[in-house]
Formats: C-alpha cells, sequence, structure tokens
C-alpha cells in the first residue's frame, strides 16, 4: 500500500463580520492576532465534524488550510451562515496568497504522525468531535460562548463518555485503502478507516473492542497491527 497525495487546499473568509461569523461556527477560538493560527472544526448542529482545519488568521482575514477536495464542501457548510453577515467566502486553492506559505510537500504525513486525521468528502459528516479526540488535539473551545454544534459537543464532553475513538494502527498491504471504509472484526464491521499514509493508518474503532484483531477485508485475511491508543 503506497500514501497517496493529498493536496492542500485553503478558504479564505475576509470582510468585516468574519470573526463574527467564524465564532459562532467554529469549534476554536478566533480571536487570534494577526500571524497566529490554531486548529478547529467544522460541525452540524448534530455535533458532527463537517471540516477540520488549521486556522490562520492574517491582516486581510482568514484562512482555512484543510485538503483541497473538502474546501467545497466547507465552503458550502459556511456559505449557509455567511448570507446573514458582511463576509466573502472564496476557494483560493489554486491562487494561494503571495505571502501565505504552502506546506510541506509531505504535510500530510506529519498531520498522521501527530495523530490528527484529515478528513475528506467521503468522511465528512461521519464522526463526532469527541470520536476523534478533538478534545486532546485542542480543537475545541468550551469558553468562548455558544457556536453550531456546541450544546452536542458540551453535552458529550461533561456528561457522556463516547462509545468509539480514534486509534492508530499499522498495516502492509498492496490493497488499495478507501477513507470512511469500514474495518473488521470477527463480529463484522466494527470500525471506520478515518485516514492513513503508507502503513499508518488512524482508526475509529469501538472502545469495547480495542483488544480485537481487526482486518482490513471482511474476510479477516489483511491483518491490521494491534490498535494503539491515542495519549
Amino acid at each position: 500500500m503506497s500514501a497517496d497525495t493529498l493536496q492542500p487546499g485553503l478558504l479564505a473568509i475576509t470582510g468585516s463580520d468574519s470573526t463574527r461569523l467564524l465564532q459562532g461556527q467554529l469549534t476554536c477560538d478566533v480571536n487570534l492576532a494577526p500571524g497566529e493560527n490554531c486548529w478547529g472544526a467544522h460541525c452540524t448542529p448534530q455535533g458532527r465534524v463537517i471540516s477540520l482545519f488549521q486556522l490562520h488568521y492574517t491582516e486581510t482575514g482568514f484562512y482555512l488550510q484543510m485538503p483541497a477536495t473538502l474546501v467545497p464542501i466547507a465552503l458550502a457548510g459556511l456559505k449557509k451562515y455567511a448570507v446573514f453577515f458582511k463576509v466573502t467566502l472564496a476557494d483560493v486553492s489554486d491562487h494561494w496568497p503571495a505571502d501565505f506559505p504552502r506546506p510541506a510537500l509531505d504535510w500530510h504525513a506529519q498531520l498522521i504522525t501527530q495523530n490528527i486525521p484529515s478528513l475528506l468528502p467521503e468522511t465528512s459528516e461521519k464522526f463526532f468531535t469527541h470520536e476523534l479526540r478533538l478534545t486532546a488535539l485542542n480543537m475545541i473551545s468550551f469558553t468562548k460562548g455558544c457556536y453550531t454544534g456546541q450544546e452536542i459537543i458540551a453535552r458529550m464532553h461533561y456528561r457522556g463518555k463516547p462509545k468509539h475513538l480514534l486509534y492508530r494502527a499499522h498495516c502492509r498491504t498492496s490493497t488499495d485503502l478507501q477513507r470512511g471504509q469500514a474495518i473488521y472484526t470477527a463480529q463484522g464491521a466494527d470500525a471506520t478507516l478515518v485516514d492513513y499514509d503508507a502503513s499508518r493508518l488512524l482508526i475509529v474503532a469501538p472502545i469495547a473492542r480495542i483488544a480485537s484483531q481487526f482486518f482490513i477485508d471482511k474476510n479477516n485475511t489483511i491483518v491490521i497491527d494491534t490498535l494503539q491508543e491515542i495519549p
């Protein structure tokens, strides 16, 4: 299994109401100083993650960096609310600002190493924030006030206990993998492949089955190394 190359993409949000729009939509606190950045997510009202991104704030506006194929979905998700604000949203993946550095060629591999998954169209809205361990990755603010999905996310954080979590694993196979595909145990399709690079996998799996043997295929012939907990 070879690594596929994810192209980086960029969504620009400019205009006098940019901060107000994003503060009411994103899980992170967007009150940044120019030159600062942070990680965050945009969720549905039901708390499912539409997009994950690195948020950059410059003197000209905000930029959300994510895989290029996810930008149109992220743009559409924010556009539903942008009509009420003085903002402009634009996919600038094909013409990055001159003063905005492109990420390194191995940017996606670096994220996998840090246990940060990238969402793509096939995995958008599949997972809840806590299943992806976004709290441990400091992508959620619980002090900034209300935002879309906040009630569900806060309830899950303070009162709930997720039944599924993100784990890391390894598997060497020539089989083509698809993000969002089922991952199997002897009991059936129990887990989901979130992201991968080369032999490194990030999988959302039931906590109760973490000690089970997992497989890429439903015939249980392609073995995945034991799933490892993420600190």
